[in-house]
C-alpha cells in the first residue's frame, strides 16, 4: 500500500519483501536487501542501547535454517546471499518488465557497496563478538584467537531452532 507514491531514495535491510515493495524501492531510486536475522541478532538489533547496557558481545547473525535457504539467496528477492551480479541482473528485468529505467550511478554504487554488512553483522562496521560500551563510547573488538573463531567462525552458523 503507497507503493504508487513512495519517493524515497533510500538504502534499507528489511526481513522479507514482496516484488512490489522491492519495485517501489528501486523505482524510487534506493536499494533494497533482505536479511535474515535469528533471534539473539534481531534482540540486538531491535534495541541496541538496552543490549549494550547489559555487557552483550554482539552475536554472530547466523545463516537462515534450511527452510527460508532458498528466499535469502534469491537475487529476484533481492537476498543478502545472492551473489551481486544476479542481484544486478534481476533489478534490471524487474525495470524492464515494470517499463523503468534503472541506472544506479557509479558513485551510489560505490556507497552502498561501503554500507554493506557481511552476512555475520548485525551492525555495519561492527565485528561479531565486539563490546560497546556506551559510556566511553567505544568499541572493543575481540583480540583472543578463541574468541574470533567463536563470532566468527569459517563455517558460517546456521539457525536450526525453526
Amino acid at each position: 500500500q503507497g507503493a504508487e507514491v513512495f519517493a524515497a531514495k533510500v538504502n534499507i535491510e528489511v526481513q522479507w519483501a514482496n516484488q512490489m515493495t522491492i519495485a517501489a524501492t528501486e523505482l524510487a531510486g534506493g536499494r533494497i536487501r533482505t536479511a535474515y536475522y535469528d533471534l539473539d541478532s534481531l534482540r540486538a538489533a531491535v534495541d541496541p542501547q538496552a543490549w549494550f547496557r547489559n555487557g552483550n558481545p554482539i552475536p554472530p547473525r547466523k545463516i537462515p535454517p534450511h527452510s527460508l535457504i532458498s528466499y535469502y539467496t534469491d537475487a529476484n528477492n533481492r537476498g543478502y546471499l545472492a551473489p551481486d551480479s544476479e542481484i544486478a541482473t534481476s533489478e534490471q528485468r524487474l525495470s524492464e518488465i515494470l517499463e523503468y529505467t534503472r541506472s544506479v550511478p557509479v558513485e551510489q554504487a560505490e556507497a552502498w557497496e561501503a554500507q554493506t554488512k557481511q552476512a555475520n553483522q548485525v551492525f555495519l562496521g561492527v565485528k561479531p563478538g565486539s563490546l560497546v560500551s556506551l559510556a566511553d563510547r567505544k568499541v572493543f573488538e575481540p583480540t583472543h584467537p578463541a574468541l574470533i573463531e567463536h563470532y566468527s567462525p569459517e563455517e558460517a552458523l546456521a539457525d536450526h531452532l525453526r
